[in-house]
């Protein structure tokens, strides 16, 4: 990720934008810029995500709209401390996806080049920060919730690039946003009288390019068994390396509908995490959580069903 501090001359960058394919995002073909602002356009995609059209929920249009800003900042500091095209591709990338309603994951600290007590400290600012999560600020405060992971990535890309500035300054906003996320978020699961499961249904079966894999209650760690099911899509992945991988989460009818919400999508993440962590490209991936809304078997409100605790994995 750090690999930065390298200047290349303006006749190299005419020479590339001139190679450059007529597609290809170029100093001379991106709206309001020209060709000082933007000397690598076209080895760097740091500006497409810029006008897309936003799809889905509040919480991925404010990051959207956070990370352009964050890409078109690392590319407009020409020369400057800040000026970075790997970082500002990465956060246009993360734009892109958003744009998409995509599951984007703030950075860990294993991605940056971080000190063991700077690891730490964002360590447990990322805990903190999924904690709102899980809490439901995605849906009940999306504003501050987007904006506070936004600043925690702009944040640990700037410690890791020794910018003192920047990081205490996208420290003090993410935490002053989090206190925000924090006054607001208050999802639990909530006290049901659970009913005695439906009738036994089987549920869809697996095919070759279908994969299922069961989550203890009210929990993202793997049921019995089922890590070997999510190494086993990690291998078929890495063999398909062409196709494109679907990964949604559900959750049974047993808590709160906003809550199941939250937490079928913590198991889509826990599950792009591995795949993602496996050496699968992340552009490869479109994930989401559909709580209690799909049942894999269908049951009653408030029904403790395994099934239906689940991340389907599919490759198209």
């Amino acid at each position: 990720m750090k690999a930065k501090g390298f200047i290349v001359g303006a006749g190299l960058a005419v020479i590339v934008s001139m190679a450059a394919p007529a597609h290809a995002i170029t100093p001379f073909n991106v709206p309001g810029t020209d060709f000082w602002d933007h000397p690598f356009g076209s080895v760097f995609d740091t500006r497409s995500g810029l006008d897309l059209e936003a799809n889905g929920i509040a919480f991925n249009q404010g990051l959207q709209a956070g990370y352009a800003e964050l890409s078109e900042d690392r590319s407009d500091a020409w020369l400057h401390a800040d000026w970075d095209f790997v970082d500002g591709e990465l956060f246009n990338h993360k734009a892109r996806t958003a744009a998409k309603n995509s599951v984007v994951l703030p950075d860990a600290p294993m991605d940056r080049e971080l000190s063991e007590e700077q690891a730490a400290v964002f360590q447990a600012a990322l805990e903190r920060l999924r904690r709102g999560f899980d809490m439901g600020a995605r849906y009940v405060a999306p504003a501050d919730a987007s904006f506070a992971q936004v600043k925690y990535d702009c944040w640990i890309e700037a410690t890791e690039d020794g910018r003192t500035g920047d990081a205490e300054a996208c420290r003090a906003e993410f935490e002053s946003a989090m206190a925000a996320v924090e006054a607001q978020a208050n999802f639990a699961l909530t006290d049901v009288d659970y009913q005695t499961p439906a009738p036994a249904m089987v549920a869809k079966t697996p095919t070759a390019d279908q994969f299922i894999v069961l989550f203890d209650f009210d929990s993202t760690v793997y049921a019995p068994g089922n890590g070997t099911i999510v190494s086993e899509a990690l291998n078929a992945a890495l063999v398909n390396s062409g196709r494109s991988i679907d990964i949604t989460g559900h959750a049974d009818s047993s808590g709160a509908i906003a809550y199941n919400q939250t937490l079928s999508e913590r198991r889509a993440n826990r599950v792009i995490d591995e795949l993602v962590s496996g050496g699968v490209d992340p552009t490869r991936i479109s994930g989401r959580g559909v709580g209690e809304t799909q049942l894999l078997i269908p049951t009653g409100d408030g029904v403790r069903e395994e099934g239906n605790r689940a991340v389907v994995i599919e490759l198209n």
